[in-house]
């Protein structure tokens, strides 16, 4: 019988068998103890280190695995009539990893990490289906104390854009025959966002609001 690692990702294809299989591995550890370290989930030298070589291969590219991840979302998705398309926005601070590097400024001007931009979905009842869209980026750490001249920037030259590429993301995988609402929080209520030409079966939602933003019909 297949775990769940396994199963979840059985669309991997990271040039090489032996590289899937860590992959699967290295998941499957990490999931069943998610609040331990590395070395502690691996569970001996042997795992720890083939973790690390494997995180620290310039041939494993981050995109391959995720893709693997939203192959079987979609497979999930396309058992379902309706699904909610949730964006938000997280960050992974970095600051007290002093060895970090390529890291941008977070909301905090003195922290250091990464932006991540989800696009999440579950069914209408909201059982998780899996994450169908992730951008990651670092901001520029120049940028720090200009905020009044990012905001006469285009939508296309700011952070901003994110939610119109997700939005974009998820009408390019989604399955015609199903009904996709894409929910954002009021950080999405720009005009470029609201009035971005959609495809059938697309509907916006705040998730401040009881109403669907529009409606194509």
């Amino acid at each position: 019988m297949k775990s769940w690692a396994e199963e979840e990702l059985k669309f991997a294809d990271l040039g090489d068998r032996r590289r899937n299989k860590r992959l699967v591995k290295i998941v499957s550890d990490l999931a069943e103890q998610p609040n331990a370290t590395v070395p502690q989930a691996c569970g001996d030298w042997a795992g720890t280190q083939a973790a690390y070589d494997f995180w620290a291969n310039p041939h494993i590219l981050a995109e391959a695995i995720r893709d693997s991840h939203q192959q079987s979302t979609l497979h999930r998705v396309k058992q379902h009539e309706t699904i909610l398309a949730i964006q938000d926005t997280t960050e992974l601070n970095f600051t007290h990893h002093k060895s970090k590097k390529g890291m941008g400024h977070l909301d905090s001007r003195t922290s250091r990490g990464l932006k991540v931009h989800s696009v999440f979905c579950v069914s209408e009842t909201g059982v998780p289906l899996g994450v169908l869209n992730q951008q990651v980026w670092a901001r520029d750490i120049s940028d720090i104390g200009k905020k009044h001249s990012r905001r006469k920037k285009e939508t296309k030259d700011k952070e901003s854009q994110r939610w119109l590429d997700s939005l974009s993301a998820t009408e390019a995988v989604k399955p015609p025959d199903v009904t996709v609402v894409t929910v954002a929080d009021r950080e999405a209520d720009i005009y470029d966002f609201l009035a971005k030409p959609r495809e059938r079966n697309s509907e916006l939602r705040s998730s401040c609001l009881s109403k669907p933003l529009c409606k194509i019909s």
